[in-house]
C-alpha cells in the first residue's frame, strides 16, 4: 500500500532520471502512497497527502524566493511525502530557498538531472504500490481467516496470540480504561507496560457500535503502515466479536449487568480477565489497580436506588448497578484519595438519600482488587439482612454474622453466662443494667459520653456500673471481657434471648 522514498529511488525508471536527494537522508524512510505529477503552482489543495509530487518547476520559474518557500510549506501542510523536480526545462538548478525550506519542513527534495517522462515514473511507482496493496490485502485476509478461526476456541487471548504470530509484532487488547485483557507476542512485562504509549497502530474495539476498548500493535513488524492499520482494524473487529460472544454466552439470562452480578454472587466469574471484559460490556471500565466496592440493597424503589448508586459512583470513577430478582446490586470504583473508601461511599449515599416514602437498606462491602470483586459483593449481600435498616458498611454487621454461625443453644449459653445476673436483676427490679453496660462499652468506657447518651447524671451512671460489677463479679471494663460482653448483649437483642 506504500513505498519508501529509498525504494522509489532504486526503481529503474527513476534511476534513469539520475535522481539526487538534496535534503536529509532521514527522509529516505518516509512512506509514499501514490506518485503524481503537476505543473500547477497551487497544487496543494488538490492533494490528499502521502504523494510523491513530480514537476519540472514550471509553476515556480516566475516566482520569487518567498513564493517558492510558501510552495514548499503548503505542500508540507497538505501531507505531501516527497518532491522531485526535473532540472533543465523550467529551472536550470534547484533554488537554494527550495532546498532550505524542504529541509526545514523535513520533505525529501529530489533533483532529477535526466529527462524521463513523468508518466513512466508514475506508472512504475504506482504499479508497485498497487501490487503491494493486493498482496497485503491477501495477507490481511489470511489474518482475518485465522482470527475468526481462533474465536471458536481462544476468545480474546486467541485473537491476540494469532494476530501477533501473523504480523510479527506485539499485540495488546485493552478496555476503554486501559485495562489489558489479552496480549500476544510480548517478550516481557516491561514491553507490555510500554506498548500502549509506544504503539505503532491503534484501533478501537466496538461493541454494538459503541467504544469498548482498543487494539495496540507494537514495533518489529515488516508490514507497511497502511496494511498494519488495516490489520489492526481486522483484529479489533475480531476482538469485538469475542467480547460479544462472552456477553451472550449460554446461561447468562437478561441484560449484561444483572447476569454479571448473579455470576459474581455465585462465584462463577472465573478470572479478573473475565470480570474486566464483562464489566466493560456493561459500561464500567475501572482503571488498572483501582479498588472496587460491592454493594447490596433492599429497597421499595429499585429504579431510584439503581440511579442513586450510579450517581454517587460517578464521583469516584464510575459505577455499575442492576437488579437481580428483588434486590439491587452495585459495583463502585473506590475513591483512592480517602483512607476509608467504604465509609466515604456510605456517607455520600446518606447525603443523597432516597425519595420520601421509600425504604432503603444498603450495605457496602470491603474495597478489593478487581479479581476479588465477587467477594466484596458477597460480603455486602451476606450483611444485608443483618443489623438495622439504613446505609452501612459490611463491618458493622460482622457481630451479627458471627453470632449467626453459632447454634441457638450456644447463643443462649453465651447470654446466660455473661449477662444472666444482669438480666435477672433487670427483670426483678425494672432496672436497665444491660443497656447501661452496652452504652458504656460502646462509648469507649467514657462515663461522660455514656451518661450523656443515657440522659442521666454521672453519679447515677457510676451507681449502675457498681451494681453491675457486684452482680457479675468482675469489672465491666475488663479488656479481656469487653468483646464477649458486647457479643452477648448483641445476641440477647438480635435473637431476643432472655435468661430465666
Amino acid at each position: 500500500m506504500s513505498m519508501t522514498v529509498r525504494e522509489i529511488l532504486d526503481l529503474p525508471a527513476v534511476k534513469a532520471a539520475a535522481p539526487l536527494l538534496t535534503t536529509s537522508a532521514e527522509g529516505l524512510n518516509r512512506q509514499v502512497m501514490w506518485a503524481h505529477s503537476s505543473e500547477i503552482f497551487e497544487i496543494g489543495p488538490l492533494l490528499s497527502g502521502g504523494e510523491l509530487l513530480l514537476t519540472t518547476g514550471l509553476g515556480l520559474s516566475g516566482a520569487d524566493a518567498g513564493a517558492r518557500r510558501f510552495w514548499i510549506r503548503d505542500l508540507a501542510e497538505r501531507g505531501v511525502t516527497a518532491v522531485a523536480i526535473e532540472i533543465g526545462r523550467s529551472l536550470s538548478d534547484l533554488p537554494v530557498e527550495l532546498v532550505d525550506e524542504a529541509d526545514r519542513r523535513e520533505i525529501p527534495l529530489i533533483r532529477l538531472d535526466d529527462v524521463v517522462p513523468f508518466e513512466r515514473i508514475c506508472r512504475a511507482v504506482n504499479t508497485v504500490i498497487l501490487d503491494r496493496e493486493g498482496t497485503e490485502l491477501r495477507v490481511v485476509d489470511q489474518l482475518s481467516d485465522a482470527l475468526f478461526a481462533a474465536l471458536a476456541t481462544g476468545g480474546l487471548d486467541g485473537v491476540a496470540r494469532i494476530a501477533a504470530r501473523h504480523i510479527g509484532c506485539p499485540v495488546m487488547i485493552s478496555t476503554a480504561s486501559g485495562q489489558m485483557v489479552a496480549a500476544g507476542g510480548v517478550a516481557s512485562k516491561q514491553v507490555l507496560s510500554r506498548l500502549a504509549a509506544e504503539a505503532v497502530v491503534r484501533a478501537p474495539v466496538l461493541v454494538d457500535g459503541s467504544p469498548w476498548g482498543d487494539v495496540f500493535l507494537g514495533h518489529n513488524s515488516g508490514w507497511a503502515p497502511g496494511a498494519l492499520s488495516l490489520a489492526a482494524r481486522r483484529i479489533a473487529a475480531a476482538a469485538g466479536v469475542a467480547v460479544v460472544h462472552l456477553r451472550d454466552a449460554p446461561g447468562e439470562p437478561g441484560s449484561v449487568a444483572p447476569a454479571l452480578f448473579e455470576d459474581l454472587l455465585k462465584g462463577n466469574v472465573a478470572s479478573e480477565h473475565e470480570f474486566i471484559v464483562r464489566a466493560g460490556l456493561a459500561g464500567l471500565h475501572p482503571p488498572a489497580g483501582a479498588a472496587l466496592l460491592g454493594l447490596a440493597a433492599s429497597t421499595t424503589d429499585p429504579k431510584a436506588t439503581t440511579a442513586l448508586i450510579r450517581t454517587v459512583g460517578a464521583h469516584s470513577g464510575g459505577a455499575l448497578a442492576g437488579r437481580v430478582r428483588d434486590q439491587v446490586f452495585g459495583i463502585v470504583v473506590a475513591d483512592g484519595e480517602v483512607a476509608d473508601p467504604a465509609g466515604a461511599l456510605a456517607e455520600r449515599l446518606r447525603r443523597h438519600g432516597v425519595a420520601p416514602g421509600h425504604d432503603l437498606t444498603c450495605v457496602i462491602g470491603p474495597p478489593v482488587s478487581a479479581d476479588e470483586t465477587g467477594r466484596s459483593l458477597r460480603e455486602a449481600h451476606a450483611a444485608l439482612d443483618q443489623g438495622a435498616p439504613g446505609i452501612r458498611v459490611w463491618r458493622e454487621s460482622l457481630p451479627d454474622r458471627l453470632l449467626g454461625l453459632v447454634d441457638e443453644t450456644s447463643r443462649r449459653q453465651l447470654v446466660d453466662d455473661l449477662l444472666g445476673p444482669l438480666q435477672r436483676w433487670d427483670a426483678a427490679h425494672g432496672s436497665d443494667l444491660v443497656r447501661t453496660v452496652d452504652i458504656y462499652l460502646r462509648h469507649g468506657c467514657s462515663p461522660t459520653r455514656a451518661a450523656d447518651h443515657l440522659h442521666v447524671r454521672r453519679q447515677s451512671l457510676h451507681q449502675r456500673l457498681r451494681r453491675a460489677e457486684e452482680l457479675l463479679g468482675h469489672p465491666v471494663d475488663d479488656p479481656t471481657l469487653m468483646v464477649p460482653m458486647l457479643l452477648a448483649i448483641r445476641a440477647a437483642d438480635r435473637f431476643s434471648l432472655r435468661t430465666g
